[in-house]
């Protein structure tokens, strides 16, 4: 889960694909991925992990690094 979700996020978000993204990387409060691309990062997960993430829930708090991601995928086992 971890390795897709980092790769999902370098190809759809960052500019510099060399750019090194790891668990704990500040995704959001750092800039890297603005709260537009919230949405997208949803989609993804929906399809990808067949998790639905009730929008209360996407919130930069809760998707700030992939390790809080992956902690909130987890809740809707």
């Amino acid at each position: 889960m971890e390795k897709k979700l980092i790769d999902f996020i370098k190809k759809e978000f960052l500019t510099d694909p060399d750019f090194e993204i790891t668990i704990d990387t500040k995704l959001i409060s750092s800039g890297l991925v603005d709260s537009f691309s919230l949405v997208a990062l949803q989609r993804f997960i929906e399809k990808e992990f067949g998790k639905v993430i009730p929008a209360p829930r996407i919130t930069a708090e809760h998707f700030d690094t992939v390790r809080q991601i992956m902690k909130l995928i987890d809740q809707f086992q």
